[in-house]
């Protein structure tokens, strides 16, 4: 059995990095989180581990062991008060994510998109160039997504774009430390034995998606695109969902409130703005938005927008978000209204929806079921597995 392992994490700054050492490790003053979605800011964070510095006064990494780097990724991801077994499914994931990426085959992926920044968004290669297709009938159609391997120096960086890496909370946390602990070594596997790609969001809406909705155009067999009612708080009666709630969320998250189901107006005219910007083409007038393609959740893979100069289809999820809306639509599940100047959007779910809903796994726990089940329902066809002592 092999030891525990270290992980490089890459550290996403406001500005150039401002550190401080401590005695056990770093203060980083403007730690970047939440880059392009609506909850971004700048906090205070401190890191365990020591720094490296890989691009001068720009890029630091922190290099520090893998279940130390699990205590800030779960105190990141949610509330340290949420149900224990939900800390340990969590655990699970989250060293299973990592631990992926530790892979040789990473390794080389990394290596390969060596010019890549943290935040660059994979493009597929299309007839025209990187990500752009162009059909018969001359109209444009980009696809985009973000991939977590394409980094330089570094396995994963401390943002969303991976997992949260917010540093540790004072005097630590013995909940998260306890849920690390009690799963300490154990990853995700699937039916091949390979360490399984534990994705999660959020919250998936009531449905579950497909990787291929996401990402690249592959799938995995435990990431189905299944029923999800856990997630679904309107039967908890409001003081014990609001109770609930503050248990789970990390207290800048808990001002989302509509994540389940949700409704936004986008104005045309910015939909148009936001097109130039990204893409440097000149729609004229937005007229109107077509879904072209769906996932199983429902989440829109392909979105096509109408002008009265130009054409254009967007994909994949997140591309279609991040366009819509400059802090980020919550997810691509919607229906659209065409509404004199703008669209309204009635959408579900917050996140990409694939793998574990962290809503909907919190409620199973706060429900009496154990990590395990919890990750059968999400993951299944894995099995638990303890790879390092």
């Amino acid at each position: 059995m092999r030891e525990e392992p270290e992980i490089r994490v890459g550290i996403i700054t406001d500005g150039k990095p401002e550190v401080t050492p401590t005695a056990e490790g770093v203060l980083v003053s403007n730690l970047l989180i939440g880059a392009g979605f609506h909850w971004q800011q700048s906090i205070p964070a401190r890191l365990p581990g020591r720094i490296e510095e890989i691009e001068e006064g720009k890029q630091i990494v922190n290099i520090v062991p893998m279940e130390r780097y699990l205590e800030a990724v779960i105190g990141s991801e949610m509330n340290a008060d949420a149900p224990i077994e939900f800390l340990k499914a969590h655990a699970v994931i989250s060293r299973s994510w990592a631990m992926r990426k530790l892979h040789p085959e990473c390794e080389r992926e990394r290596k390969e998109a060596s010019e890549r920044a943290c935040h660059r968004e994979s493009e597929e290669e299309g007839s025209e160039g990187k990500g752009i297709i162009i059909d018969p009938s001359g109209e444009i159609e980009i696809r985009r997504w973000e991939e977590s391997d394409s980094h330089h120096g570094f396995d994963v960086c401390s943002d969303d774009h991976c997992q949260r890496y917010q540093g540790l909370p004072e005097g630590g946390d013995v909940r998260t430390s306890e849920a690390i602990e009690a799963t300490r070594g154990e990853v995700l596997l699937d039916r091949q034995g390979e360490i399984a790609d534990a994705r999660f969001s959020k919250c998936c809406g009531g449905v579950t998606e497909h990787f291929s909705s996401c990402w690249r155009d592959e799938d995995f067999d435990y990431l189905p695109g299944q029923k999800d009612d856990w997630c679904d708080l309107s039967d908890m009666p409001e003081g014990e969902r609001e109770q609930f709630l503050r248990s789970i969320l990390k207290g800048y998250d808990q001002s989302t409130r509509d994540y389940h189901d949700w409704s936004a107006t986008i104005r045309k005219s910015d939909i148009a703005a936001n097109v130039r910007r990204q893409y440097n083409l000149d729609l004229g007038n937005v007229l109107d938005i077509h879904p072209l393609e769906r996932g199983i959740s429902g989440r829109i893979t392909r979105l096509r927008i109408e002008g009265d100069k130009n054409s254009i289809t967007i994909g994949k999820e997140l591309a279609i978000r991040r366009l819509l809306s400059e802090k980020c639509l919550y997810s691509s599940w919607f229906d659209v209204e065409n509404h004199g100047e703008g669209f309204i959007l009635r959408g579900h779910g917050w996140g990409h929806g694939a793998g574990l809903c962290q809503i909907g796994a919190a409620r199973m726990a706060y429900a009496g079921k154990d990590y395990r089940e919890i990750l059968r329902f999400y993951y299944p066809g894995t099995e638990i597995r303890k790879i390092y002592t």
